[in-house]
């Protein structure tokens, strides 16, 4: 008769593997914010500019769930928070929110390909909208926001055909692994 493992050793190797998952998934928010900051914001784009936090929070959301989709947009909007002018917690209260809801959402792979893009143009308005209530009810002046929400739910759907579906194949490859 054999013993099961002890409680310390599955632990550890499952903390291992979560690890894992946790610094990958740093990584992924580091280059989103760092891409964000250094690339997209000063590219000179008529009316606004995509976000590649909401794209980031979307992929991982349809991939893993609520949990994972809140978690990923609570940590990228508290990064981009401190790096930038409005009041902290502001955009991650609204990442959180996108998250959650969209890990609400079915995500099975015989969707169609539309699918992506009708979720980050629905999620990317919403969280948007949230952040100019947030920033008006602040004081802190949600207008521009407003202004730029055509534009910048334009572009983020332009790019989820080549975001999301990356970050949701790499969600899925980390979390098969796990097994």
């Amino acid at each position: 008769m054999t013993l099961p493992p002890s409680p310390t050793r599955a632990h550890k190797e499952a903390g291992t593997v979560n690890g894992a998952r946790v610094f990958l998934l740093g990584l992924a928010i580091a280059a989103a914010v760092v891409l964000q900051g250094v690339l997209v914001a000063r590219v000179p784009l008529p009316g606004g500019h995509p976000n590649l936090a909401v794209l980031l929070v979307v992929g991982v959301a349809l991939a893993a769930g609520t949990t994972a989709g809140l978690t990923t947009g609570f940590v990228t909007g508290i990064v981009m928070d401190l790096l930038s002018d409005h009041p902290v917690g502001v955009l991650a209260l609204c990442l959180a929110l996108v998250g959650f809801a969209v890990g609400l959402l079915d995500a099975a792979p015989d969707r169609s390909v539309f699918w992506p893009m009708v979720v980050v143009a629905v999620a990317a308005a919403g969280g948007q909208l949230v952040f100019a209530a947030i920033s008006t009810a602040l004081g802190a002046g949600g207008a521009a926001a407003l202004e730029e929400l055509p534009a910048a739910v334009a572009y983020d759907v332009l790019l989820t055909p080549f975001v999301v579906p990356v970050v949701a194949a790499a969600e899925r490859k980390v979390r098969s692994s796990q097994r």
